[in-house]
């Protein structure tokens, strides 16, 4: 019996190498900071990890319609909706489990400045949390993080305003460590 192989013409097999070398630049360049995004965003570096990665797989998912300056972006965005998604389940589990629900454990015994600044990003709504971090850790103007998110600029200029406000209050208040 004989089995016939798929044909798969030389041009497919370019424009697929060439996708897959394009892909392998943007995941070089992009996968640390993705994943350093997703540990401020959640404040758990493993669970940073598994939605860095899931964004990337989703970013792959879709490279052939996305064009270059935008795969950054794309990526952050996918991301961000990850995080919210994760939220979501996590409060929908603590509803049912009120009963059960254990204490959050203290990272007091290994505080430093990195963990005190994403304990404090915890208290920011998800949108605010990502609008602060694309600011002022990605360095991002405000224009690409309305476009990012998908939100009006105004909202976003709202948002910093007020996430930093909040962390002023976390950071410097009854808990924070310049009080």
């Amino acid at each position: 019996m004989m089995t016939t192989q798929p044909l798969v013409s030389t041009k497919e097999r370019l424009l697929t190498s060439a996708r897959d070398e394009d892909f392998q630049a943007f995941f070089a360049s992009e996968a640390e900071p993705l994943r350093r995004f997703a540990t401020f965003l959640t404040g758990d570096h493993h669970q940073a990890a598994d939605l860095a990665q899931e964004a990337l797989v989703r970013t792959y998912r879709h490279w052939g319609r996305i064009h270059g300056a935008e795969a950054g972006p794309y990526a952050r965005r996918i991301l961000v909706n990850l995080v919210r998604s994760e939220h979501r389940k996590v409060l929908v589990r603590r509803k049912h489990d009120r009963a059960t629900d254990q204490p959050t454990t203290s990272h007091s015994d290994r505080v430093d400045e990195w963990l005190r600044i994403s304990k404090a990003l915890e208290v920011l709504p998800a949108l605010r949390r990502a609008a602060v971090v694309l600011r002022f850790y990605e360095d991002m103007s405000e224009a690409d993080i309305a476009r990012t998110l998908d939100r009006p600029i105004g909202t976003i200029k709202s948002d910093i305003h007020r996430g930093l406000a909040r962390l002023r209050e976390e950071l410097e208040g009854p808990g924070g460590e310049d009080s």
